[in-house]
């Protein structure tokens, strides 16, 4: 399917994590470059919600351009142990209430993972041994968040790390099939994966395309998450491009630091206008 270089282009933004002391200062930089989106990956101190006063509220609830959150990185669902799930739970909350409060279109959130130990010479996932205990606890999980969310904005799991999990996999689609979570797509992530697991992310993908809200993109060469500047890798941009045209979603260059994310941006619409 051809690209519409024109639509793309209205829906690519730019995530910042550390390159900013201020989401002010984050949004002023995105638009100044002509990013049709900014993504505060809230990991930095700078967009904790504790730490944004009134007045940065205030400009980033009436942005000229959508903001959408990435929630921290660290957070799990893959843990037994009461407090510390519902920690995650509550600190999520917070967040999607930030995101309701400066109107940010969705709130990206990764399971996190489990853990190995060794048993009998072999490393072993730790879920494998308490799958019911460990599927009650993410499934438990998401259905409070996914309540929570509701009306505020769309609550967007990733593909990475533990979302691939077998459980993981059989709880997603059971809220995936009734429309109560939403998706994140990082293209670079599917592209580290070999042959059959590869090609069982795309179509669990193409199965809930009408659910995906938000695509992360930068490259890399297929080994590990390297989020490289955009042609700096193999991935095709095109083949995963036209399987989004269409469709609701914004595409994010997740690329670091600030200068190049801009490369990436002026080499991806040059993938785009070559077509």
């Amino acid at each position: 399917m051809k690209i519409d270089v024109a639509d793309i282009e209205k829906r690519i933004g730019i995530q910042l994590l550390f390159d900013f002391k201020s989401p002010e200062n984050a949004l002023k930089y995105s638009l100044n470059h002509g990013f049709a989106a900014i993504e505060l990956n809230m990991s930095s101190p700078a967009f904790f919600p504790e730490n944004i006063d009134e007045d940065s509220r205030k400009i980033l609830s009436s942005s000229q351009i959508p903001i959408l959150l990435h929630a921290p990185d660290g957070l799990s669902f893959f843990n037994l142990h009461n407090k510390p799930l519902e920690a995650t739970v509550d600190r999520l909350c917070e967040i999607i209430d930030f995101a309701d409060e400066i109107r940010a279109r969705c709130v990206t959130i990764h399971l996190g993972s489990s853990y190995r130990i060794s048993v009998g010479g072999k490393l072993t996932l730790i879920h494998e041994f308490f799958p019911q205990e460990y599927e009650y606890a993410l499934r438990s999980s998401l259905t409070r968040l996914s309540e929570y969310a509701k009306d505020k904005t769309f609550l967007c799991v990733e593909n990475t790390s533990s979302s691939r999990y077998d459980l993981s996999k059989k709880v997603l689609r059971d809220f995936l099939n009734k429309e109560q979570l939403y998706l994140t797509w990082d293209i670079g992530h599917t592209n580290e994966l070999k042959g059959n697991k590869k090609i069982k992310e795309i179509e669990f993908m193409q199965d809930y395309l009408h659910l995906i809200r938000n695509c992360h993109l930068h490259d890399n060469h297929g080994e590990w998450d390297e989020h490289n500047i955009i042609g700096e890798g193999n991935i095709d941009f095109l083949f995963y491009l036209s399987k989004l045209v269409n469709l609701d979603i914004y595409f994010i260059i997740e690329v670091r630091p600030k200068e190049r994310a801009i490369e990436s941006y002026r080499r991806l619409k040059q993938i785009l206008q070559s077509q």
